[in-house]
């Protein structure tokens, strides 16, 4: 993936979720309370991470664990299977975090090496990502306490809609950069 394409898919993120934030306040509250418990989002959101997560096993180097990677596959396969069927508290949240991590990979890898003014932004904007998707992932509850924290004033929503809309052209415009 290029820098220019991670920019314009991040940008595009963060605007169209912003956006839904700042025009549609009853929707998200609605589908973000549901997510956190959702046996359909769970089961999706975990097993896409898992798999995921799998796949960067499978090209494990012999510097890091190669000779043992067919053992770490079995192992972490075990693990997942194991999770989706006895835990079932939050772990959306947790697959939604794994996925931020995984991602925030892919991103790291697009900046690498590039100018230092155009990776900048989002560089900054993964990092924040990194930092969330590890209190999320260690942390599900927080989840529950941060959706609970937004909708409890009813200018909050739009509030972190707009600054989420207005990190997202940030984003976009390093474009021109």
């Amino acid at each position: 993936m290029s820098l220019k394409l991670a920019e314009i898919l991040v940008g595009l993120v963060l605007v169209f979720c912003g956006s839904s934030f700042v025009f549609r306040t009853k929707y998200c509250e609605y589908v973000l309370r549901r997510f956190l418990r959702s046996e359909i989002a769970h089961t999706m959101t975990f097993l896409v991470a898992g798999i995921w997560f799998l796949c960067h096993i499978l090209t494990l180097g012999e510097s890091d664990f190669g000779t043992y990677k067919y053992l770490l596959f079995i192992f972490f396969s075990t693990i997942i299977l194991v999770s989706l069927v006895k835990i079932r508290d939050f772990l959306s949240v947790r697959g939604l975090a794994i996925l931020a991590l995984l991602s925030a990979n892919e991103l790291l890898k697009a900046a690498y090496l590039e100018p230092y003014a155009s990776r900048l932004i989002l560089v900054t904007f993964v990092y924040a990502m990194i930092i969330a998707g590890m209190i999320f992932g260690g942390w599900p509850y927080k989840g529950r306490d941060f959706v609970d924290f937004l909708f409890a004033h009813p200018t909050r929503p739009g509030l972190f809609g707009l600054f989420t809309t207005c990190c997202g052209i940030l984003v976009l415009t390093t474009l021109f950069w």
